[in-house]
C-alpha cells in the first residue's frame, strides 16, 4: 500500500496543473477575493468546471458578483445568468444565502481557519467540500477538501477502507502534506480521477499508482 506522500509524488510526476480546469483556483488567484471564489465553487457544485467558468462570467458580466449587488437582485435573474451549470434554481438560492450571509461580516473572522470554516458551514448551500475548497485554495487552511474524484480514488487506493467517510479520508491526508501540497494533490486527485481513474471503463493499465492500487489487486485475482 502507498503512503499519501508516495502517491503525492507519483501523481505529481504524471499531471500537469493548467488553473483554468479547477474554477476555484482560478478565481482566486485572478480575483484575490474569498467571496467570488466561494460563488464559483457553488456553481461548480455538480457541475463541470468548464459550464461553472461560463456561468461565473455571465453572472458576473452582467450583474457583479458582489455582496450587496447579489443580495438584492432578483433570484430568477441570477438563475437565467447561471443556467448553463444545472440546478439553477437551487444554486441561485445558495447564492443569495452567501451574499445576504457576508454584507455585515467582520472580516476578521478569516484570519482564523477554524471560525472562517464554522461561519461557511453556517450558510445553508455551502458544505464541507465547498467550505474546504475556499479555505484551501484562497487562505491556505490545513483542510482537503474531498469530491467524487478523489473518493473514487482513494476508496480505490484502500488506503482509509473500501467506503472512507470525508472525515477519514480528509483528517488522514491533511497529517501527511503542507498547504501547499494539499492544494496541489487535491488538484492531481481530481486530473487523475478524470483522465485514468475513471467511474465507467478506468483505465488500469495505465495508471501509476497500480502497483499498490486494491481494487486493480482485486481485478488481477479475478
Amino acid at each position: 500500500m502507498c503512503s499519501i506522500k508516495e502517491i503525492y509524488d507519483k501523481l505529481k510526476g504524471e499531471y500537469l496543473i493548467k488553473e483554468e480546469e479547477y474554477i476555484a483556483y482560478l478565481v482566486c488567484n485572478k480575483e484575490k477575493d474569498l467571496f467570488k471564489t466561494l460563488v464559483a465553487t457553488i456553481l461548480s457544485q455538480n457541475s463541470t468546471d468548464k459550464a461553472a467558468i461560463i456561468a461565473y462570467q455571465n453572472l458576473d458580466k452582467s450583474i457583479g458578483v458582489y455582496p450587496d449587488i447579489l443580495a438584492r437582485t432578483e433570484i430568477d435573474k441570477i438563475k437565467e445568468r447561471i443556467r448553463v451549470t444545472g440546478l439553477a434554481n437551487s444554486k441561485a438560492r445558495y447564492i443569495k444565502n452567501v451574499a445576504n450571509a457576508f454584507l455585515s461580516l467582520d472580516k476578521e473572522i478569516f484570519n482564523d481557519c477554524e471560525r472562517a470554516r464554522e461561519f461557511l458551514l453556517s450558510i445553508d448551500g455551502v458544505g464541507e467540500k465547498t467550505a474546504d475548497v475556499v479555505l484551501l485554495t484562497c487562505l491556505r487552511c490545513r483542510v482537503f477538501p474531498i469530491d467524487t474524484h478523489i473518493r473514487r480514488v482513494m476508496s480505490r487506493l484502500g488506503i482509509f477502507g473500501e467506503k472512507p467517510s470525508y472525515k477519514k479520508i480528509s483528517e488522514g491526508v491533511k497529517l501527511e502534506l503542507n498547504p501547499e501540497e494539499l492544494l496541489h494533490f487535491h488538484h492531481l486527485l481530481i486530473a487523475h480521477g478524470r483522465r485514468v481513474c475513471k467511474a465507467k471503463k478506468p483505465l488500469c493499465e495505465r495508471c501509476v499508482l497500480k502497483y499498490c492500487c486494491e481494487y486493480y489487486n482485486r481485478l488481477g485475482k479475478s
